[in-house]
């Protein structure tokens, strides 16, 4: 026979166990804890000569201080948080994945966080991170980010709002670009980024049309 007191001990381990997988598996484009309206997944699709990249980028920013995961500014700034799944039908390995910056001062620290996100331990990390002068970069070269496989949570900081901006994934030598957030750039630098936003919209709706 089940006590009273058991059953409310049962019922508390299985909220915390539920609660603990929740936290540690967390899914980045419906993340809660992001930013509304600045959290989703987008897909990068190209295919040429017998290749074929189909990726899928989950990402989600954070106000400073709510990033779940491990916040290497302290809670001092904003994390812009990005995960790479290359799908099923990719037969090329990822090897760059790069976010559009108007300046390098736009973004401080880069960093990989493997304890949050999709199957936290289980994701690729890449061999190389930078910010470039108009880009934060993750180069993937020591363990190839294969088909069916996923990166660890790329990651860069900065004290800049967000804005939707662009990113570029690339691998087998092609090369895909598509909407992620990225800083708040300089006004001048906004009707350049929305421009070139309109053009990659167009760009898909024709490639869909054929």
């Amino acid at each position: 026979m089940i006590t009273k007191g058991i059953l409310t001990k049962t019922i508390f381990l299985f909220v915390c166990v539920f609660v603990f997988t929740a936290c540690v598996d967390a899914s980045l484009y419906n993340d809660p804890a992001a930013i509304p309206g600045f959290t989703g997944r987008t897909p990068f699709d190209v295919s040429q000569l017998g290749s074929s990249l189909r990726v899928d980028v989950e990402y989600a920013v954070y106000a400073p201080g709510t990033y779940p995961g491990q916040d290497l500014t302290g809670g001092n700034q904003y994390i812009y948080a990005y995960q790479v799944f290359n799908s099923s039908i990719s037969n090329v390995a990822v090897d760059f994945f790069s976010v559009g910056l108007s300046d390098s001062t736009d973004a401080d620290l880069i960093y990989v966080d493997d304890t949050y996100g999709h199957s936290p331990g289980s994701g690729i990390e890449p061999l190389f991170v930078n910010i470039f002068s108009q880009s934060a970069g993750f180069i993937f070269a020591g363990e190839p980010l294969n088909s069916r496989k996923w990166s660890d949570v790329l990651i860069f900081s900065s004290s800049g709002p967000p804005v939707m901006g662009i990113g570029t994934v690339s691998g087998g030598g092609l090369s895909d670009m598509g909407a992620l957030p990225t800083v708040v750039p300089e006004p001048a630098t906004i009707t350049i980024i929305s421009s070139g936003l309109l053009m990659l919209i167009s760009r898909k709706r024709n490639l869909e049309a054929k």
